[in-house]
């Protein structure tokens, strides 16, 4: 494995930015992208601004912070940021489509476990790089080489050539288009159709000398050319004029739907935020109530240990009334007694011993009198 030293070039001080809104002015966008270097100069796709901008740093180090400083977001858009990749008209996607992994196409070079070690470990002085594997197509083989991150499959691009063993890596982004153009070139039958449909130069030649010969004759009138020439040119000026109202009402129509995307957008924005604030106030509530939860849970606590120690001292005073209350009854009770039984032996002493038992019963004696028990 080897590597070549390379001079900085401008490609590796140029980013492409996409997503840009229509209303962000451009001493905003400047202004956010100086911070990552002195900016040499910028260009907008559009000339009513946003859509595709590139800006040209002085320095390739401003790129490397740039990139490293991702994601980025201006006025409420997320920016998409990439390297500006040239454009190639071998592999004319790969400097739109963005790709986390590379392909290389074997050529002539013997892949075995100790080339792919060789090739993960050049690969990974690029960054994180997952996997290095072999793979196989119906028309071509290639090595994948998977990557954590899109710009370090950029960088590689803007580093080629790349060399193994002496020889320079045929190496692209891993995207749909390329691997139609490389099966498209590793196709014997389809190889072999061109060759037979494809017309030869020579044979072309002669059929234009035939054709001049046929009319060599033939007389030319120069204002037929004329008139032929201004009816083009009117047919011409014709399809660039619709060409022209085509791409105003598609570039009206698109800004009209990006309007209307960000209004959606900022309304949606709108609403979230407002949804936090009633969150935020919601929890201050559920909070507050929370607390008084607990100290209402407190209290209740407090006043049922009242409530229980005011009950169990209640229910020993009544037992202890009710002790007295029976032993009160119980001394009322011996004592009526007493009175009843020293008042019928007089009373049955002097009556006759016909009165029987129950007429005695009818008038229970009377209860003698404070002074009696004196006596």
């Amino acid at each position: 494995m080897s590597s070549y030293h390379r001079n900085i070039s401008s490609h590796y001080l140029e980013i492409c930015i996409g997503g840009v809104g229509y209303q962000t002015e451009p001493h905003t966008l400047l202004t956010y992208f100086e911070q990552f270097g002195t900016i040499d100069h910028y260009s907008f796709t559009s000339p009513n601004g946003g859509g595709i901008v590139f800006i040209t740093y002085t320095n390739p180090k401003s790129v490397d912070r740039c990139m490293t400083s991702r994601p980025h977001r201006i006025d409420g858009q997320h920016l998409y940021v990439k390297r500006a990749i040239p454009y190639n008209a071998e592999y004319p996607r790969e400097h739109i489509d963005s790709s986390r992994d590379i392909m290389i196409v074997i050529d002539s070079i013997n892949v075995d476990e100790l080339s792919l070690k060789d090739l993960r470990e050049y690969f990974s002085s690029y960054g994180t790089l997952y996997a290095c594997k072999y793979c196989h197509e119906a028309n071509f083989d290639y090595i994948l080489v998977e990557f954590a991150d899109y710009d370090q499959v950029d960088r590689i691009i803007l580093d080629k050539p790349h060399y193994f063993n002496k020889h320079e890596l045929n190496i692209m982004k891993y995207i749909a288009a390329n691997k139609i153009l490389m099966s498209l070139k590793y196709s014997t039958k389809e190889n072999s159709s061109i060759k037979e449909n494809s017309i030869d130069i020579d044979d072309e030649y002669k059929f234009l000398k035939f054709e001049l010969n046929l009319k060599k004759n033939d007389l030319i009138n120069e204002h037929d050319l004329e008139n032929e020439a201004y009816q083009l040119q009117n047919h011409l000026k014709q399809i660039i004029e619709d060409f022209n109202i085509k791409r105003k009402q598609l570039e009206d129509d698109c800004c009209e739907q990006l309007r209307k995307l960000n209004e959606n957008a900022d309304k949606t924005h709108q609403l979230q935020q407002d949804l936090e604030q009633e969150y935020a106030k919601l929890l201050v509530e559920y909070e507050s109530l929370k607390h008084e939860n607990e100290v209402l849970n407190e209290q209740y606590i407090t006043a049922e240990l009242e409530n229980f120690e005011i009950t169990s001292y209640y229910e020993q005073i009544l037992l202890e009334e009710k002790a007295k209350t029976a032993q009160y009854e119980a001394e009322y009770t011996e004592k009526l007694r007493l009175l009843y039984t020293n008042d019928s032996i007089p009373q049955s002493s002097s009556r006759p011993t016909s009165i029987t038992r129950t007429s005695t019963s009818l008038s229970p004696p009377a209860v003698p009198d404070g002074d009696d028990d004196d006596e």
